[in-house]
């Protein structure tokens, strides 16, 4: 990769908020999802390209900092498709991209969906035909399987992206852990005006898993991007339901800088009842 046509690039998130945490109030700096990283290609035969990507990744919560490398992976891309090998992400955390109307933010939707994984060794195959697409990684991460050593779990999506439509189903299949599924739609307005909707099931081995959906949308006005969110997680053994709602407003500040607001509810964590959460907060995020 060393003559690679290679590109630098960043996401800067802080994010400042005041919680009312079961009537206790209290304030919290994040800063997560924020990254650096390169990435590039260069040719190697008639048709044929050497893909690769290195990001790291910093997050802060609170007292908290945490750091760890978001993908590392190689690849061949040509006619046939693109095929990459390393740490990347789970096909099915990425098929609902269209909906995460509040990533990274203190209202982001992974509080309610919980199939964001991230491979450390893993195979995938991307393809596309026209609008079509799909993809599918084998995994061979321990932590899927106790007792293989080959492929520990198997993650794939097959979407439909075209004039604004958003169509994908995903599904995840961990050898001795679990069994997960997304389904996702969204359609994107000329203006610029959003809505969309995820459904998402989780059947473990042991347990009785869960159901969860999010909805939301958003209103385009020149550099302003009016939006609100809600979501539930129910758990199947459980009488409790997770909830979060959320509205907010993005502000752009120039071509790779947003700034946003945004007021959250979230209610019954990890399905504890009367247990709440409200928060206001301000953001500012600068990709380059």
């Amino acid at each position: 990769m060393v003559g690679a046509d290679t590109t630098i690039f960043g996401t800067l998130n802080a994010n400042y908020g005041f919680l009312k945490e079961n009537g206790k109030s209290d304030d919290k700096v994040r800063m997560t999802g924020s990254r650096l990283g390169v990435r590039g290609f260069t040719p190697l035969s008639t048709g044929v390209e050497g893909t690769y990507i290195l990001e790291a990744g910093v997050d802060l919560d609170g007292n908290e900092v945490t750091t760890d490398t978001r993908q590392a992976w190689f690849g061949l891309r040509g006619n046939l498709g693109e095929i990459r090998i390393g740490r990347q992400f789970g096909a099915t955390k990425v098929s609902s991209a269209p909906v995460d109307l509040f990533s990274d933010q203190f209202a982001d939707y992974n509080a309610i969906l919980e199939s964001e994984f991230t491979y450390n060794q893993s195979f995938a195959y991307i393809n596309k035909f026209g609008p079509l697409g799909f993809a599918i990684e084998l995994s061979k991460d321990k932590e899927y399987s106790s007792t293989d050593t080959q492929i520990t779990a198997v993650d794939s999506v097959v979407n439909y992206s075209q004039n604004g439509v958003y169509a994908a189903l995903a599904m995840m299949q961990g050898k001795d852990s679990l069994k997960m599924s997304r389904i996702t739609g969204a359609y994107t307005f000329f203006e610029g005006h959003k809505v969309g909707a995820t459904f998402e099931q989780a059947r473990p081995e042991v347990g009785e898993g869960y159901d969860a959906f999010v909805v939301g949308g958003g209103y385009q006005a020149g550099s302003s991007f009016l939006k609100a969110q809600y979501g539930e997680n129910k758990a199947k053994d459980k009488d409790q339901k997770e909830t979060l709602s959320a509205v907010g407003l993005d502000y752009r500040l120039g071509k790779k800088t947003v700034l946003s607001f945004e007021y959250s509810i979230n209610k019954n964590r990890a399905y504890v009842q009367n247990d709440e959460v409200k928060t206001s907060a301000v953001g500012l995020s600068h990709s380059f």
